[in-house]
């Protein structure tokens, strides 16, 4: 003689209840079964933190001088938010012992107090217009709050395409683009709070130049 099914056994033993106890008894029922697919949620959440972080903090921009298009830039906020997810998957990735791994964040958050960092691609359809680590560059790069405080770049530093990293962390990185690293100070030249503050509700990138004009947003607070 088999077992009786699940099911079965559940409707049995709600048969033999009272209806108020069979009520409670479904509602903790569905209430395990909640809790169940929540945890999943979280799990799955937890699995794909730095897809949907670099989402968070990425934009894009297409430049165009009438109908034709002379650049197109992607770039990354280095946030701590950001950097605190790249750390993670790369100590996981890497398997690395949690000696390194404190080292890694703590460097990191201290990039983080010191500059406003962005990874950015470009592409340009004439590859002598892709010159922004150039100090006579086409292009200039300002970075500002929405109280209007602006900050130019410290430096701008072209990376090594061949860095198989950078397209791993960094997929929007194609064969057509070339990749920089820009900083910024955190303090404008006449300021003596930080940029961005703690009311602070965007930034903007802007790209601007004689072959165009544009900007990138990050909104900080809803």
């Amino acid at each position: 003689m088999g077992l009786p099914s699940k099911s079965g056994f559940l409707r049995r033993a709600l048969s033999s209840m009272p209806a108020r106890l069979c009520f409670m008894a479904l509602t903790a029922f569905f209430i395990t079964v909640s809790v169940w697919g929540c945890a999943g949620k979280k799990e799955a959440v937890k699995k794909y933190g730095y897809n949907e972080t670099l989402n968070r903090w990425t934009a894009g921009k297409k430049i165009f001088e009438g109908l034709d298009a002379r650049l197109y830039i992607t770039a990354t906020y280095k946030t701590t938010q950001f950097r605190k997810s790249y750390i993670e998957r790369y100590v996981n990735s890497y398997q690395l012992d949690e000696g390194y791994a404190k080292a890694l964040m703590e460097r990191e958050m201290e990039q983080a107090e010191s500059y406003n960092e962005f990874f950015f691609t470009a592409y340009t359809p004439e590859e002598r217009w892709n010159d922004f680590n150039k100090r006579a560059s086409i292009w200039r790069l300002y970075l500002e709050d929405d109280a209007g405080a602006r900050l130019i770049p410290i430096s701008i530093v072209k990376v090594d395409p061949a860095d198989p990293l950078l397209r791993e962390f960094f997929p929007y990185f194609d064969l057509w683009s070339y990749g920089y690293v820009v900083k910024f100070p955190k303090y404008a030249e006449t300021g003596t709070e930080p940029v961005p503050g703690p009311n602070t509700r965007h930034m903007k990138l802007i790209v601007t130049g004689i072959l165009g004009k544009g900007e990138l947003v990050w909104r900080l607070k809803e």
